[in-house]
């Protein structure tokens, strides 16, 4: 990497120490051909280690070897050999005061590809070269450990957004409700080239919740197409085309089968061929008392409540059912003793209505 080359020329652009721990303060400024000139600022470095040592220090570095090193009164040459097949030369040259310096570094036959970079740097003071490593090191190790601290936090936070992702791809099949499902559910069967890409990547990235939510999607469509589930989705045609067929598709396979079964809720609620003789029969007049109970009960319930369904003799005109209960099973209220006991109750108290009036 570049960064890694550009720490590299700051390590190896390095001069003799003098006592220990004393060190030489310099500016260093450095351009890569192709790059505009100032792109990488100046930086001041405390300088006080032999240059064929710190050549070695960069990480990226940290396997290869210092293969030649020259020294003259007035420069340095340093060869490093890396075991990835790549070489870098660095030639640096002072001048007679050994106060200023340029220096050319050249890498290649790296991953990266061939770099030369080119560095000039002027001494700015003195500095204490040991304390500046060990306080290069302990910023180095804070940094680290708030990567690894923060890696850590960023996977549990994942595993988190996982198990809620995979907990509402498994609700969205108990409720019949296709919005749980996500990317997975609007993406399903799916070809073009935005939901293709999506998934690839969800695929890549969260390989656990796609197995999971992938299989409820397949989980989800196959209740659908039941009339158990197709009533759990309140006949939603939205649902349905995200299963890539039509609520009138389903009704149609399923209608034939809820008659023949005798599942006359279903049969009331979504099957108007099936259900018409059936209300023709049961349902005229029932508007109101279809709700007592009985057989027919939830049949009528449902099949009134379709405005588009052909009325009985005698039917009101439809009222929507309340929501969620189209096609649901409804329970009357259990009547109160049989319909002559009814009549009984009510001659008997029209009687003794007229008996008060003639004070008996």
């Amino acid at each position: 990497m570049r960064i890694g080359l550009i720490a590299c020329v700051l390590l190896v652009t390095s001069f003799p120490a003098a006592a220990q721990g004393s060190g030489e303060l310099w500016e260093i400024t450095m351009a890569i051909p192709g790059m505009p000139a100032g792109m990488i600022p100046a930086q001041r470095v405390c300088q006080g280690d032999d240059p064929s040592r710190a050549a070695t220090q960069d990480p990226s570095k940290k396997d290869c070897k210092v293969t030649g090193s020259k020294k003259t009164a007035t420069g340095t040459f340093v060869t490093l050999s890396c075991p990835d097949g790549s070489t870098m030369t660095i030639d640096q040259q002072f001048n007679a005061a050994r106060t200023e310096f340029k220096s050319t570094m050249t890498s290649k036959g790296s991953r990266q590809g061939d770099m030369t970079i080119n560095t000039t740097g002027r001494k700015v003071g003195a500095c204490d070269a040991v304390a500046e490593r060990k306080a290069r090191d302990e910023k180095t190790d804070s940094i680290k450990k708030q990567a690894e601290a923060g890696m850590v936090a960023g996977a549990a936070a994942q595993k988190q957004a996982n198990e809620v992702y995979i907990k509402n791809c498994t609700a969205a099949v108990d409720n019949m409700s296709y919005f749980g499902l996500g990317q997975y559910g609007q993406c399903y069967k799916k070809t073009d080239k935005n939901c293709v890409s999506q998934m690839d990547s969800a695929n890549k990235l969260q390989p656990e919740v796609a197995k999971v939510c992938n299989a409820r999607v397949v989980d989800f469509c196959k209740r659908l197409q039941t009339q158990e589930g197709f009533v759990k989705a309140k006949g939603d045609e939205n649902a349905a085309k995200m299963c890539g067929v039509s609520a009138a598709s389903i009704k149609a396979a399923q209608c034939p089968k809820a008659a023949q079964g005798g599942s006359l809720a279903f049969v009331g609620a979504y099957c108007p061929v099936e259900a018409k003789p059936i209300a023709m029969e049961h349902c005229g007049g029932r508007d109101y008392t279809s709700k007592l109970g009985g057989k027919y009960g939830a049949f009528c319930t449902n099949y009134l409540a379709n405005a588009d369904f052909e009325r009985p003799p005698g039917a009101a005109p439809a009222r929507p059912a309340a929501a969620g209960t189209a096609g649901t099973t409804q329970e009357a209220p259990a009547q109160k003793g049989s319909a002559t006991d009814q009549v009984k109750e009510g001659v008997s108290k029209g009687l003794d209505k007229i008996k008060g009036l003639f004070g008996r």
